[in-house]
Order: structure tokens, then C-alpha cells, then sequence
């Protein structure tokens, strides 16, 4: 086309200086400054005592931090069941928004809780509430239908950044729950780990995906969340109860690391790295027998797999931990390592380049679309990531053989034609 009509429609289309109309980049919503929350006094929970909810617990925080802070409208985007998701209390304190309220429900015309079986409807309603607190919860398998207004949000946040106006409001928070590993009563429908492996593709300065393991690692995160400003956290959290693994010290450590030593060793042969709770759960038990069988065992929990990437430009650069960090996390003696992962292992492999020590000594497990009807335990024998698939590979990739570490019974199971319950009873 001729300049000068080029010029022409440029002039005809930017008149905001005419209209006296502020660009998007200069709209005041833009530059929405909101002060960090009062964090009341966490109900941490104590370590090696019993099972407990990391949804329940989250709810429980949730809610707490809403009452602590009346200055700010909270907006919670629910897609599906909030109750069934363990997310009672903030539904009672806050109620779903309806016209007319029925007597005896959790319901009211100013209800702060917006539910409609469109998820990308209720997500938009809490990044629209920029002003106040947001939490969106939904099942993980459809929470990959928020995807595309994530996407949008997270690169308007990252280019305000980089234009050196870095976004004031509070961070916004989706909770991924009734998850890939847990939810097994819709069949594979329900099974999907993609929302967080394609959010750890976006810039994990601005995108941020954890995977916490047990209560107290939920609600350290969602802690950590709310106190930052400008970033989307997509928390990953099982809603059935599981092993309280961590101290309160040690799942806030957890959350400002990325990652931490569970079971420390002196010099180990053997790295297990887990990322997810009932990976983490497999990966100790792998440990034991490893240890038992004369192999020393070292396992590292990943909670934010993104702080462990190679970083793609200098913003990245200056969030992923450094060299020195990654050391003490991912010991040099262990050069064969076995991951456990949430997600699938292709992505995890990628995300963590940094930790691979080539495909002989490094292995990863994780979801391998696999699924059906099945529990927790049937999920994991499903996918290959029980305790003895972990503990085979670590085997294999020290050049042991691994009937060595395994019974003949556990063998079989493994190899695929003895009994699955010989390496999930302990599941």
C-alpha cells in the first residue's frame, strides 16, 4: 500500500489525544496500586501427625485472610462444586451470587462467589476484580479451558512490566484441585495435567505453578501469593487427605526456594526428585527400600518446577535460583536421578534441563495418559509411578540389577504380569 494511506488510517484510528482518551497502557485501571493483605496467624498443622486436606486447610486460609481484610471485595470463580472441593468455609462466609436466594442454601444477590459451568466466564470475573482479593477454583482436568484469558492477562502483566510499570493489584490465584491423580470416577475426562505444563511454557517470573504435597505447603503458598503483586499463581492441590509431611519452617522454606532437601544424604548415590504430593509419598518409600538395599538415597521435593528452568531472557534470569542453589538442592555425587512428576515426564524433562545428567542416568516419571476408574494407587500403577517403578529405575540407571532392591512378586507387578497389589499396599 501507498505511505501515505497508511498514515492516513493511523491518524483516522489514534485520535486519543483528540478524544482526550488515555491509551490502554496509560488507563488508570492499568496503574491500580492495591497494599499487600494483613496475613493472620496461619493454623499450621504438625508434622507426622495424621492426614489432613490441603484443600480444607487452603479453604481455612482463605477465608481467614478474607476476614482480615474487609477493605478489599473478594471474588472467587467457581466453575463446578466449591464444597466438594473442601472449600466450605469460604463458600458460607461468602456465598454464591444468585437472583433469588433460597432459604437455608449459601446463597445471596451480593454473593462473592461466581458460579456458572463456563470456565472461562468465572475466571474472567475474578481477573475483572483487580481491586480486591481473587481466588478461582475449579477441577484440574477443565481448568484447561481457562487457559486462553490466562494467557492474555499473564502477557499484558509481563509487557507493563517490562515497560517499567510492573502491576500493583494482588496477585490472582487458581487452584487446580480433584486432580489428575485423585479423580478417577469420570474416567480420563477427569485426568489431565495440562493447564500447568502449558502455563510453566509461559515467563515463570509472571506465570507461577507450585505443586504443594501436603496442607501446610498449601496454604505457605497461597500465603506467598497474596503477598506478591502482579503474577498469576496456579497452585496444583490434592483434595483428599494426605500425610503432613512438612514442618510450617520447612513449607515456607519450601515455597521461597522452589524446592527442598526431605530426606537429606551425606555424598548420594541416588537422587529422587518429586514434584506433587503423592509423588513425593512414592518417592520416600522408593528411598527406604533403595537405602535398605545399600544404595545411599537422597529425595528432593519440587514445588515450583519453574525456578529450576534454563531462563529464556534477563527477567527470568534474575527469579530462577542460581547455580549455587541448585547445588545444594540437586547434589553433584548424584548423577543418577530419578523424577517423579505430576505432569507428564516429556515437559517435566524439558522444564528441568538444568537437573539432567543425560538420558542414561536421569529418568522421569509421570502421567502417560493412563487412566480410567481407578484410585489414587490405581493411577500410580497405572502410569508407572509406584514406589517400585521408581525404585526400578533408579536401579537400572545404576547399572544394578534390580532384583537386587525388589521380591520376585514386586518383579512381576512391575514387569507388567504379576499382581499390581504386591506395589500398591503401601500407596
Amino acid at each position: 500500500m501507498p505511505s501515505h494511506e497508511l498514515d492516513e488510517a493511523v491518524a483516522l484510528l489514534c485520535r486519543h489525544e483528540v478524544q482526550h482518551r488515555p491509551l490502554e497502557r496509560d488507563h488508570a485501571l492499568a496503574h491500580r496500586q492495591v497494599a499487600a493483605p494483613r496475613l493472620p496467624v496461619p493454623q499450621w498443622h504438625v508434622a507426622g501427625q495424621g492426614e489432613v486436606s490441603p484443600m480444607a486447610a487452603l479453604d481455612g486460609a482463605f477465608a481467614a485472610l478474607v476476614q482480615a481484610n474487609p477493605q478489599l471485595r473478594p471474588r472467587v470463580g467457581n466453575p463446578d462444586e466449591l464444597r466438594s472441593n473442601r472449600m466450605g468455609q469460604t463458600l458460607d462466609l461468602l456465598k454464591h451470587r444468585v437472583f433469588t436466594p433460597e432459604p437455608g442454601l449459601a446463597e445471596a444477590v451480593d454473593g462473592a462467589v461466581i458460579t456458572a459451568l463456563n470456565e472461562e466466564a468465572v475466571v474472567s470475573a475474578a481477573l475483572g476484580n483487580k481491586g480486591g482479593i481473587n481466588l478461582v477454583v475449579s477441577y484440574e482436568a477443565f481448568a484447561v479451558k481457562m487457559l486462553g484469558a490466562l494467557r492474555q492477562e499473564i502477557l499484558f502483566a509481563r509487557h507493563q512490566a517490562q515497560a517499567g510499570t510492573p502491576p500493583g493489584w494482588l496477585s490472582v490465584v487458581t487452584v487446580a484441585t480433584s486432580h489428575t491423580w485423585e479423580n478417577g470416577k469420570n474416567e480420563q475426562s477427569h485426568q489431565d495435567p495440562t493447564l500447568a505444563e502449558a502455563l510453566l511454557g509461559e515467563m515463570s517470573d509472571t506465570s507461577r505453578v507450585l505443586f504443594p504435597v501436603d496442607a501446610n505447603s498449601a496454604v505457605a503458598a497461597l500465603r506467598a501469593a497474596y503477598a506478591s503483586h502482579g503474577q498469576f499463581w496456579t497452585l496444583v492441590v490434592p483434595k483428599r487427605a494426605v500425610a503432613s509431611q512438612l514442618s510450617a519452617e520447612q513449607a515456607e522454606r519450601l515455597v521461597d526456594q522452589g524446592a527442598c532437601v526431605v530426606k537429606p544424604c551425606d555424598a548420594p548415590d541416588v537422587l529422587l526428585v518429586a514434584i506433587g504430593a503423592y509423588q513425593l509419598q512414592q518417592a520416600l518409600l522408593a528411598a527406604r527400600r533403595l537405602d535398605d538395599a545399600g544404595h545411599r538415597t537422597a529425595v528432593t521435593c519440587v514445588i515450583e518446577p519453574g525456578r529450576f528452568r534454563l531462563p529464556r531472557d534477563e527477567r527470568e534470569r534474575a527469579f530462577v535460583a542460581g547455580d549455587a542453589a541448585l547445588r545444594s538442592l540437586f547434589p553433584d555425587t548424584a548423577a543418577v536421578r530419578v523424577i517423579v512428576s505430576h505432569m507428564r515426564p516429556e515437559p517435566t524433562l524439558g522444564l528441568l534441563r538444568r537437573i539432567d545428567t543425560g538420558p542414561r542416568q536421569t529418568r522421569a516419571l509421570g502421567y502417560q495418559a493412563r487412566g480410567g476408574t481407578l484410585d489414587v494407587a490405581g493411577m500410580l500403577f497405572a502410569n508407572r509411578c509406584t514406589w517400585a517403578h521408581v525404585a526400578t529405575e533408579a536401579a537400572q540407571a545404576l547399572g544394578v540389577d534390580p532384583a537386587s532392591i525388589l521380591t520376585a512378586e514386586e518383579l512381576a507387578a512391575v514387569g507388567g504380569h504379576g499382581d499390581p497389589r504386591a506395589v500398591m499396599v503401601s500407596a
